[in-house]
């Protein structure tokens, strides 16, 4: 399912020739602290961005197993909230070592999430705000909604290659 979506992915961006994003990353640890990645895409609106999140907790002993974690959606404006970010999160099942009856997939669906961040800027470059998951759909079995489940600091930057 990831290997097609990141396919996609590639399909509608089309070539490249500058890259330019937007990155917000939190300041704390937190339960998924993945980097989310903002760039325009020619085949999607204008007002809308793709969002991509990616993270990996490197453990600190060897009997423990590397964890990653996906993010993939889309920033939009939104009729009450303004700007925010609507993305399915995707985890490892057990770690990277595929066992039981997870040995055909290597992620699976975790939950559907709607943020919103705050950012305030620092330099020309450089933002510092705050990111709220106003709402999570859980997926993994659980089917629950939490609203207002996590609030991070976070530090934003634009980045242009070329």
């Amino acid at each position: 399912m990831i290997k097609k979506i990141v396919f996609m992915f590639l399909v509608l961006s089309g070539s490249i020739f500058a890259l330019t994003f937007d990155a917000v990353v939190p300041l704390s640890g937190s339960a998924n602290p993945a980097g989310i990645f903002y760039t325009k895409v020619p085949k999607l609106p204008s007002s809308m961005k793709l969002l991509f999140g990616l993270s990996a907790v490197v453990p600190g002993r060897k009997a423990e197993e590397l964890d990653v974690d996906l993010k993939l959606g889309f920033n939009k404006d939104i009729v009450i909230l303004g700007n925010a970010d609507v993305y399915f999160s995707f985890n490892n099942h057990d770690g990277v070592i595929r066992t039981g009856d997870y040995r055909g997939s290597d992620f699976y669906t975790q939950s559907l999430n709607i943020a919103k961040t705050w950012k305030y800027p620092l330099t020309d470059r450089v933002d510092i705000g705050i990111t709220a998951v106003l709402g999570e759909l859980l997926l993994n079995g659980e089917y629950q909604l939490n609203v207002l489940s996590q609030v991070n600091p976070v530090i934003g930057m634009k980045i242009s290659i070329f």
